[in-house]
């Protein structure tokens, strides 16, 4: 009776290895737009699925296999959202000169905060 109450609790544990791979990959995908905080997420729910896939069993492994495919799209999200954003800035104007001329501006006037902005940037950001 009790080896049957053990393989329950091992078998559970591998299937919560799973549901928390499979979470971190949803997750991983709904954070692509936070640049960078998402990476953590499908790090961890990437190993979190390893474990899963690897040990699990049945649904467990399921699980995980769901959650490793899920983890690696919130990976190719996250990296295209960063490598587009990276695009976006404009990195000649990026000098040491250019950040500190915001010592120069009244942080109240947002027309001067948004002109020493847009300098950065290739796109018009004057609609946001």
């Amino acid at each position: 009776m009790e080896e049957n109450e053990q393989s329950v609790v091992i078998q559970s544990d591998k299937k919560g290895f799973g549901i928390t791979g499979l979470v971190l990959g949803v997750i991983s995908i709904l954070c692509c737009m936070c640049l960078g905080a998402g990476l953590v997420f499908c790090i961890i729910g990437g190993i979190f699925s390893i474990i899963s896939v690897i040990k699990g069993s049945g649904t467990g492994r399921t699980l995980g296999i769901i959650g490793l495919v899920l983890n690696i799209l919130g990976l190719v999200l996250n990296a295209f959202m960063i490598v587009s954003f990276a695009m976006m800035i404009d990195w000649s104007n990026v000098t040491v000169e250019n950040l500190q001329s915001i010592n120069n501006i009244d942080p109240n006037n947002e027309n001067e905060v948004m002109q020493w902005m847009q300098q950065f940037f290739r796109v018009d950001i004057s609609s946001y």
